[in-house]
């Protein structure tokens, strides 16, 4: 018996000029991370993943990791679709997916950059838009 996928319908949000990024009472200690790690596009991750080194990439992994469970917990008290109308929660994501980014480089290569893989920077990803469920 084959089970049948239901289609959902996405909505497609333009993004608006760069906001300041606070943070949320309690996650103090990850300040000195949000200017470069509170990026708002996958491409400018991986450019900072490729440009920053190593060091700051484990320094940045150290601040957060601890407080990861922390971080979603936070994250968890939000809706995905209104997290615009909530810079807190937004930076608090987008230091979450900096995480994400940086994994590979810390737990499968050792370095920023894929080993043996093809160039990221010729990837290039239409950022024009935010792929969200409708409400």
């Amino acid at each position: 018996m084959q089970t049948e996928i239901q289609a959902q319908p996405i909505a497609f949000i333009k993004r608006g000029a760069p906001v300041a990024r606070p943070l949320p009472e309690g996650f103090e200690s990850l300040a000195p991370f949000v200017d470069v790690w509170a990026l708002e596009t996958e491409t400018e991750r991986n450019a900072r993943r490729h440009t920053v080194g190593m060091d700051a990439i484990l320094a940045f992994r150290d601040a957060i990791l601890p407080q990861v469970d922390d971080v979603v917990a936070y994250l968890n008290r939000y809706a995905l679709t209104t997290l615009n109308e909530h810079p807190q929660a937004m930076t608090m994501l987008l230091l979450l997916l900096s995480l994400a980014e940086i994994a590979p480089a810390i737990e499968f290569y050792n370095q920023p950059a894929v080993i043996d893989g093809y160039e990221s920077s010729r990837f290039k990803a239409d950022e024009s838009f935010v792929m969200r469920p409708l409400p």
